[in-house]
């Protein structure tokens, strides 16, 4: 028997000693019933015969009383006495004793109730007085002989009866002693198997409760366990339904909210935060931090006074608004969109959905720069085109070589413009996804070209080759030249005369990287992400040039090199900087056709 069952608070210890109690209630009242029964049952036996005795003892005495015979009467008072083991006592109608066996003197009769046998009725009772030295039984009636009342009273020992009663309640007492442990295991076996059931059942709602939906045997020894048992199994595979419902309707939600690319945040009527995603969390908080950011207040969370604002604008005014907002600790724009949220009419909350419009911004920016700089680049030459033929039309100029000067000024001007033509087309033909690829030694290919550039330009800077032997490549010969010559141009462009360009070609495991080194003022960190659009320019002290760009170079090498499915970057070196690009070795291009 396991201690930790016998708890009072527990099902089992209560059942336990309740059953207990109550075997040892039945088993004490069944041994008093049997005492008392019993002992009545001796007492009435006893005072039978001892009544049958009397009334023959009365019948034997009047005609000895009446005769005044003592001797006669004394035998036979003593003679019945001895025969019952008890004493007879005659007494007159004042209670004196006439006659006695054993012989008494001078003694009277103290009993209460005693004048009652004058009235001829029959006295018995239990006496336990100091005249006797035993507890004595006592049966008296009144004798009337020649119009005088006597009274005869017998008295009876009942300590046998006594003693029997007694070796009864030692018996009982055993029988309660030794019924204890009987009772003690039927009690804890009958516990058990009433409350270990329900403790397998409660075990059961608890695991459920913790989101363990188990089933429990319905082989219960009853109806109402077995029922209870299928009730809780029915239970189980309902919530665990239920839950499984629930865990893929928050799953869905939170795959559609992950999958976001807006910042999604929803907040209580309280301003108490319910929900948000981790496109919020990447605008504002870190990533691990997500779940106790939960439990913050809007000012902890969000470091923007203007936004925080616009929610608690929002959630007191309970209606939908739109706010674009610059977030400048993160550097972005942001376009804020809130929607009142009502439950039966009742307002619950908001939802805030935090677009990131940086893209926007920045292409906007690009797109007035791309204006500008068309605007800049068509103005320019013709200008100089439209004052140049001026001049010459009004005759302003008579002497030959100041004519062919603009005449050449208006030639030269012509050639830029139909460069910038050329590569606005090239643009446009890149964006068709045209490629003619071969197979070639693309290390020969490289030293080739440079070579021809060298021999073709008048280059000032030393070139420092350094070509890995042996690259093959399927690629766009012409497009990938294009590239190269932009790439060099760009470097011959802002290197010193006195400087030295740096051509480097090699191959990894899986790709293969071509980069040119100049010795140039490199590019602003702001600006890198913008170099590589259409017309932009940088516009900033240290990287003017006699040499003027339209600023669509590095654009149509991106595209050239995107098309190859390769990539392109550039950084900023300790003097100088690197642009390059990285192709494929194994790039699925078609063959040329």
């Amino acid at each position: 028997m396991k201690l930790k069952n016998l708890k009072t608070n527990s099902l089992f210890g209560k059942l336990f000693f309740r059953f207990i109690v109550l075997s040892l209630i039945i088993i004490v009242i069944f041994g008093l019933i049997v005492i008392y029964y019993l002992e009545d049952f001796l007492y009435n036996r006893r005072e039978n015969e001892v009544l049958y005795n009397l009334n023959q003892l009365k019948n034997d005495i009047d005609q000895y009383l009446a005769a005044g015979e003592d001797a006669e009467i004394n035998k036979i008072l003593s003679l019945t006495a001895r025969q019952n083991r008890g004493q007879i006592w005659l007494t007159d109608r004042e209670g004196d004793i006439i006659y006695s066996y054993p012989g008494r003197v001078d003694e009277r009769v103290d009993f209460e109730g005693f004048e009652q046998i004058f009235d001829n009725k029959m006295l018995s009772s239990r006496v336990d007085s100091e005249q006797f030295d035993r507890p004595m039984l006592l049966n008296a009636a009144s004798i009337e002989v020649e119009g005088e009342k006597y009274g005869l009273l017998f008295f009876t020992s009942v300590q046998g009866i006594n003693s029997t009663v007694g070796q009864i309640q030692k018996i009982m007492l055993y029988l309660i002693l030794f019924s204890a442990l009987p009772a003690l295991l039927l009690a804890y076996f009958w516990a058990k198997s009433i409350s270990e059931p329900l403790k397998n059942i409660s075990k059961t709602a608890e695991e459920i409760s913790r989101g363990n939906f188990i089933e429990i045997s319905n082989a219960q020894n009853t109806k109402e366990l077995k029922n209870l048992a299928e009730s809780i199994n029915e239970m189980s595979k309902t919530l665990a339904q239920n839950m499984n419902n629930l865990k893929e309707e928050k799953n869905k939600l939170n795959y559609i909210l992950s999958g976001m690319e807006e910042g999604v945040l929803a907040l209580n009527s309280d301003q108490e935060i319910i929900l948000l995603n981790q496109s919020f969390a990447d605008l504002f908080i870190s990533e691990e931090q997500v779940e106790l950011n939960k439990q913050q207040s809007l000012s902890e969370l969000i470091d923007n006074q203007e936004v925080i604002d616009f929610i608690n604008e929002s959630i007191q005014k309970r209606e939908n608004r739109s706010l674009e907002v610059k977030v400048e600790e993160a550097d972005k724009y942001l376009l804020l969109h809130s929607t009142a949220i009502f439950r039966e009419s009742k307002f619950w909350g908001i939802v805030v959905i935090f677009q990131d419009i940086s893209e926007r911004w920045r292409f906007e920016k690009l797109q007035n720069d791309f204006v500008a700089n068309v605007s800049h680049e068509l103005k320019t030459p013709l200008s100089s085109i439209r004052g140049a033929a001026e001049i010459v039309y009004d005759g302003a100029v008579s002497q030959k070589k100041a004519r062919e000067k603009y005449l050449n000024m208006i030639i030269e001007e012509s050639n830029r413009l139909e460069t910038m033509v050329n590569n606005i087309l090239s643009i446009s033909e890149l964006k068709s996804d045209i490629l003619r690829c071969t197979e070639v030694n693309f290390s020969e290919f490289v030293y080739n070209m440079l070579q021809d550039y060298k021999s073709v330009n008048e280059i000032e800077q030393d070139f420092n080759y350094q070509l890995q032997e042996k690259i093959m490549l399927r690629l766009d010969a012409d497009k990938i030249k294009r590239v190269i010559i932009n790439l060099l141009d760009n470097a011959v462009k802002y290197s010193p005369a006195a400087g030295e360009i740096k051509i480097i070609l090699t191959k990894t495991d899986s790709a293969v990287k071509f980069a040119v080194r100049d010795q140039g003022p490199g590019v602003p960190p702001e600006e890198q992400k913008n170099i590589w659009e259409r017309f932009y320019k940088v516009n900033k002290k240290g990287f003017q040039s006699k040499k003027r760009g339209s600023g669509l170079g590095l654009a149509i090498v991106k595209d050239i090199i995107k098309l190859h499915g390769g990539r392109v970057y550039q950084k900023n070196l300790e003097t100088g900087s690197e642009f390059a690009f990285v192709l494929p070795e194994a790039n699925n291009l078609p063959a040329s056709e």
